[in-house]
C-alpha cells in the first residue's frame, strides 16, 4: 500500500502537536486581567416602604453586590462606599497625630474604569392563604403562601466618558408555601442570616445574583483591563500590575504608546485617545502588585507610561 507524502506529513504535525500537550510545553496565553469597578449607593424607589429606618435598603444592596464582584476574583473592586472614611484616615495622617511611616498616603485612591449604579424599584411581600399564623419579635411564620418580588434597575456607566454601557433590570419574584418566613422588620437585620431566611431575602439573594451575571457578561466586552509600563530595562518590561489583577507567568500582553485625546466638539465627552500597537510582552515573573516580562516585540518603542492591554 503506498502512502501519500502529504499524509505523513499531517500525521506528524498531529503527533507532534500531542507530545507537546503531554509534555505541558508552554505555549502563549492571553491574559484576562481585572477590571477596577465601583459600585454606589442604590437609589431607593419604592413607592410605599413598609420597612423601618433600621433597613438602610440602599447602602445594604450596594454592600452586597461590591461583597458578590469581590467573591469573584474578576474584578478590582474599589471602595465607594466608605469613600468618606479614607478621606478622613488620609486627613488625619496628614495632620502629623499619626507616625509619619503608619500613615495612610494621599493621592493613592484607585480610579474605578466601570461605576455600577443601581435603583431598587420594587421590594415587597405579600400574604395570602388561610391560618392567622405565628409572629415572633421580627418575624412572622405564616400558614399561608407568602410572595416575594424585587427589582433592581442595574446601570454600567464608563467612567472615562460618562455614557451608559448598559443597563438591566433584575427581578424576582419567589413563593413560599405554608410556613414560610415573611419579614415583619423587628429584629430582623437586612443582608443578616435570619434575613435571608424569609422570602423577601430569598428574592433579594436571586435579585442580586441576577445582577452580577449581568455584570460579568458585560464588563469585559465593554472595557479591556489595562495596565502601564513603570521601566524598561534591557530587554524586560515592568508593568504595575500583578498576582492582584490575575496576571499570570506566560500572559501575552499587547503595549500601546497613548496619542492624543480624542474628545467630541459636540458633547465635549472624551471619546478615547489615538493609540497605536508598538509591541508585545510576555510576562515571566509575576509579583503581588507587579510583572516582569520579556519585551516580544517593539522593544526600541516601549517607554514609561505605555499602555498595557490584554489584546
Amino acid at each position: 500500500m503506498k502512502i501519500h507524502s502529504c499524509t505523513i506529513g499531517r500525521i506528524v504535525i498531529v503527533a507532534v502537536a500531542l507530545i507537546v500537550t503531554l509534555l505541558g510545553v508552554p505555549q502563549t496565553v492571553r491574559a484576562q486581567g481585572k477590571i477596577r469597578i465601583a459600585v454606589t449607593a442604590f437609589e431607593n424607589k419604592v413607592k410605599t416602604p413598609w420597612w423601618g429606618p433600621s433597613w438602610k435598603i440602599g447602602e445594604g444592596l450596594a454592600e452586597m453586590l461590591t461583597s458578590e464582584l469581590s467573591k469573584t476574583g474578576q474584578f478590582i473592586v474599589v471602595e465607594r462606599q466608605a469613600l468618606g472614611d479614607i478621606v478622613k484616615e488620609q486627613e488625619l495622617g496628614q495632620s502629623g497625630l499619626v507616625r509619619g511611616e503608619t500613615a495612610a498616603r494621599t493621592g493613592q485612591v484607585l480610579g474605578a474604569q466601570i461605576v455600577v449604579r443601581g435603583a431598587v424599584t420594587e421590594f415587597e411581600e405579600s400574604a395570602s392563604g388561610g391560618g392567622a399564623g405565628v409572629r415572633f419579635p421580627g418575624f412572622g411564620v405564616g400558614g399561608g403562601v407568602s410572595n416575594a418580588y424585587v427589582a433592581l434597575d442595574i446601570r454600567l456607566i464608563d467612567t472615562s466618558t460618562g455614557q451608559v454601557i448598559a443597563s438591566h433590570n433584575a427581578a424576582k419574584s419567589l413563593p413560599a408555601a405554608g410556613g414560610g418566613l415573611g419579614a415583619r422588620i423587628g429584629n430582623v437585620t437586612f443582608g443578616g442570616d435570619a434575613f435571608y431566611q424569609t422570602p423577601i431575602g430569598q428574592a433579594t439573594r436571586a435579585a442580586m445574583q441576577d445582577a452580577l451575571q449581568f455584570i460579568m457578561a458585560t464588563a469585559f466586552k465593554a472595557v479591556i483591563p489595562s495596565f502601564s509600563i513603570v521601566k524598561v530595562e534591557g530587554g524586560s518590561a515592568f508593568i504595575n500590575a500583578g498576582a492582584n489583577s490575575n496576571v499570570r507567568v506566560g500572559d501575552v500582553l499587547m503595549v500601546y504608546s497613548k496619542g492624543e485625546d480624542l474628545v467630541d466638539p459636540d458633547t465635549g465627552l472624551k471619546l478615547g485617545s489615538d493609540e497605536k500597537m508598538i509591541g508585545s510582552i510576555q510576562i515571566t515573573n509575576v509579583q503581588e502588585k507587579f510583572s516582569i516580562a520579556t519585551i516580544r516585540s517593539g522593544a526600541g518603542a516601549m517607554k514609561r507610561g505605555d499602555l498595557v492591554k490584554t489584546r
